[in-house]
């Protein structure tokens, strides 16, 4: 897809559903899902992205209490 499709895509699905939707804010949802299943894989998760650096993938995971909590607490 080139940039104007995936900007016409969003704009297209947000006026459906009366509410913003945008592919930065869709890339940190997949970002932060995928890390969040338990075989979690940063190489995965950055491929899929299609990101080159990784530094750019760990900026799209949101990090929250819960997630790092189960980490932390994991036999």
């Amino acid at each position: 897809m080139t940039e104007n499709q995936v900007s016409y895509f969003f704009a297209k699905l947000s006026d459906a559903c009366h509410s913003r939707f945008s592919s930065h804010r869709y890339r940190h949802t997949v970002a932060t899902e995928l890390m969040k299943k338990p075989e979690q894989n940063l190489y995965v998760t950055q491929k899929l992205l299609g990101d080159r650096d990784i530094k750019v993938t760990l900026s799209y995971i949101e990090h929250n209490v819960e997630m790092l909590r189960s980490y932390v607490e994991r036999d």
